[in-house]
């Protein structure tokens, strides 16, 4: 990939290990798409879960792709998966009951340059 492409990155967060994992493997070597997974921050005297959220780096041409993978797994795990999103201070859960209108307001976030 060039170093020419601009990449805006946002965080994926679920409640649920397993969600997540799902949603991480889907993403995982799509062109356009550089996502990992981020460990917790340990926090003294409590065990937290090794996986706490994946991050997304996205070029401009695969956010249609990054948005059909988030619809595809949250529906595909319904009725429980929440996905949990954030870009800057702005914060999103997509669930299997509102994918279709939170997915344009993630779109929104990639166009947000303020």
């Amino acid at each position: 990939m060039g170093a020419s492409q601009t990449w805006t990155g946002i965080e994926l967060r679920s409640d649920v290990e397993d969600d997540l994992d799902a949603l991480y493997r889907e993403l995982r070597g799509t062109p356009g798409l550089r996502a990992q997974f981020v460990a917790a921050a340990g926090v003294a005297g409590e065990q937290g879960s090794a996986l706490d959220m994946v991050t997304v780096a996205c070029t401009g041409g695969a956010l249609t792709v990054l948005l059909q993978i988030i619809k595809a797994v949250v529906e595909s795990r319904r009725p429980r998966m929440t996905v949990k999103v954030r870009r800057g201070d702005v914060r999103l859960e997509v669930t299997a009951d509102n994918v279709d209108q939170v997915l344009p307001l993630i779109e929104s976030l990639f166009s947000d340059e303020s």
